[in-house]
């Protein structure tokens, strides 16, 4: 028998929690809408932009080269491009291969850190190392694991006019002929999130970014006064900087459609790498934009409800309209991304969207706990919300 007292509260909650997240959702949606087609590729930037990429890296030996390959072969002025690799601590030939290209590559200059600090965040010790070295108008982020296509830095700068302070744009990642079907289910979840941050940039918001793909001016940079407290072990360095922006100056972001400025990645290649990369995401700690921490708790809440509903359903204690709640979350999201796929020209992936929202609760309620309780791994060290465990000091030294 459902319980008189629990049925409507419990109703009530799930309504409530529910209705905001469609209603976000929604805003997404529409903020999607709103970003336009790029425009026609040219060979050319309108402005040739003195331009620093920075692309910190620890371990990418197998990667780095083909990066520094596709920075090379861009149609930007070569005398215009500062290219700064920041070895992060590598254990394999990571510096090796970038000192291989030092000879060809004239505007590339090679920072090595060999140790950083304790509770320090890595990726920003790096990035920081990075920001001190350039010396471009304009700063680009990315990874070392990332390829470029030829008209990459043309089009990001092609973007900034007016009062334009920040763009980013869309990361893919390269699948296999082969691929096990949970990697296209984490395609598909890192699509998803990265629809989010275009639809709430161009819904006048900044909720989140992915720093392999992120341009900023450096007088934004300066003016936030750069990346803040390197105590933060956020890996989420980007999204945090991203939000600063935002909140405290009148500067615009944009999120880029051309096609130029898609970058490529790799994916994880176990689901236990899965596992801990989506555990190193959920430790991001907790955002200073009241938007967002608004949008979180509401979605943690409507999770953990609709989570625990089928358990009080069996249990006799709640009727069954959870159901209704958990296929209109199903079709809202379904929107999200059906524009999203349209947008970005991305062959929409049904199967691996519907197997995703069978998982998609549970494992945003485990990452959510885990990741800020016990922490992650990243690149073979263990680090907590609070700090790094092992105690190192810090040595830089440059090529």
């Amino acid at each position: 028998m459902v319980n008189q007292m629990l049925e409507p509260l419990w109703t009530v909650l799930l309504a409530a929690t529910g209705l905001i997240y469609f209603a976000f959702l929604e805003v997404v949606r529409r903020g999607l809408g709103k970003l336009r087609d790029a425009e026609a590729y040219r060979d050319k930037a309108d402005e040739y932009l003195d331009v620093s990429v920075i692309i910190p890296c620890r371990n990418e030996a197998e990667h780095i080269g083909h990066a520094l390959n596709d920075l090379i072969e861009q149609n930007y002025p070569a005398d215009k491009m500062q290219i700064i690799v920041v070895n992060d601590r590598s254990t394999d030939d990571t510096g090796k291969e970038v000192s291989d290209y030092l000879s060809r590559m004239p505007q590339l200059e090679l920072v090595e850190i060999n140790l950083c600090p304790d509770g320090i965040s890595p990726k920003q010790n790096a990035l920081v190392a990075g920001m001190q070295k350039a010396t471009g108008d304009i700063i680009i982020t990315t990874d070392g694991d990332c390829r470029f296509q030829k008209g990459w830095v043309s089009a990001l700068v092609n973007q900034f006019k007016g009062e334009t302070g920040v763009v980013t744009g869309l990361t893919v990642f390269d699948r296999g002929r082969s691929e096990p079907f949970w990697q296209r289910m984490q395609q598909l979840d890192y699509l998803s999130h990265s629809f989010f941050a275009a639809g709430a940039i161009g819904a006048g918001m900044a909720f989140n970014c992915n720093g392999s793909n992120l341009a900023l001016r450096r007088e934004v940079f300066d003016e936030v006064g750069g990346y803040g407290d390197l105590k933060d072990v956020s890996v989420s360095d980007d999204t945090a900087l991203l939000q600063r922006i935002k909140r405290d100056t009148k500067w615009d972001i944009a999120f880029s459609t051309d096609p130029q400025n898609r970058v490529h990645s790799w994916p994880e290649e176990t689901p236990a790498e899965v596992f801990n990369q989506r555990l190193r995401w959920a430790a991001g700690g907790v955002s200073s934009n009241p938007r967002v921490l608004m949008f979180e708790l509401i979605t943690f809440i409507f999770f953990m409800a609709l989570f625990l509903s089928p358990w009080l359903w069996l249990g006799g204690l709640i009727s069954g309209s959870w159901v209704v709640l958990f296929i209109l979350k199903l079709l809202q999201e379904l929107r999200v991304m059906r524009l999203g796929w349209n947008i970005f020209k991305i062959k929409p992936d049904m199967i691996s969207f519907l197997a995703m929202e069978l998982v998609h609760i549970p494992a945003i309620l485990l990452f959510s706990i885990l990741g800020n309780l016990w922490g992650f791994r990243w690149k073979g060290q263990h680090y907590k919300g609070i700090g790094k465990k092992e105690d190192a000091p810090s040595m830089v030294s440059e090529r």
